[in-house]
């Protein structure tokens, strides 16, 4: 959705916001579905565009990130979206809680849940710590809509690394331009990440860093889970209280 530019002038009679309008506005905000279209898909190696274009690599500027847990009780199957029975967003990966509104939660705190211990699934772990990344093009405009990458499990680690150097260098990511490639050496499609050159237009810079905002509110809309909280408020509960998911195996 394009975003306006225009800004409206303050006075003196300008209306404040009061706790129960911001609270309505939450509450709003809790009710639409999470936007779509708006993700970039890999397969093969290449990255297809919302727009339909299919590249091999993307330079582009990383806008902001958040970490996302996502549990899922069925197994992944090519070509069926199905939202996650638990799930967590935020920016800070220390203190990740599962969202209120996730239809199945495993735990109070991400941190001690049995789906985030690896061996719960196989060697793995049984929810899949994700990152979710905002997206522009370098040749981005005040009205260009992010892109959403969502970043596997297998390559957060190098997402992560590849920060941590943009750090020692006294940089954020959205003030250096980042190019993203996928692994050619691994089966599957691991996205990697690497420096390209910091972002020399200061139009450029200035505009994005006017979005921040934007940017972590579209990351931290949560994905649209009412088909699993229906089908769990329909289940009758099974007597004695219901069934507790047993990791398959603890921690010793």
């Amino acid at each position: 959705m394009a975003r306006t530019t225009a800004v409206a002038k303050k006075t003196a009679s300008t209306a404040v916001a009061t706790t129960s309008q911001a609270d309505a506005v939450a509450a709003l905000r809790a009710r639409l579905m999470a936007p779509t279209g708006d993700k970039i898909k890999i397969a093969e190696k290449q990255f297809k565009l919302p727009s339909g274009d299919t590249l091999d690599f993307l330079d582009v500027v990383v806008v902001d990130f958040v970490f996302y847990n996502a549990y899922y009780e069925s197994a992944y199957q090519a070509g069926t979206v199905v939202p996650p029975s638990c799930f967590a967003l935020d920016p800070d990966i220390r203190v990740m809680t599962p969202s209120v509104n996730a239809p199945d939660k495993q735990h109070d705190t991400c941190r001690g849940c049995w789906a985030n211990e690896f061996g719960s699934n196989g060697k793995g772990k049984a929810c899949q710590n994700r990152c979710l990344v905002a997206l522009l093009p370098t040749d981005a405009r005040e009205d260009t809509s992010f892109v959403i990458l969502d970043i596997s499990p297998t390559a957060v680690k190098g997402f992560n690394s590849y920060l941590q150097g943009v750090a020692r260098q006294g940089k954020m990511p959205h003030e250096v331009i980042t190019h993203i490639e996928c692994n050619p050496a691994t089966k599957y499609d691991v996205a990697i990440f690497d420096y390209s050159q910091d972002v020399e237009d200061v139009g450029l810079l200035g505009m994005i860093e006017s979005r921040l905002g934007e940017a972590r509110e579209r990351l931290m809309t949560e994905p649209d889970v009412s088909a699993i909280s229906a089908a769990n408020d329909a289940k009758t509960p099974a007597k004695g209280g219901r069934n507790l998911k047993a990791p398959a195996k603890r921690r010793a």
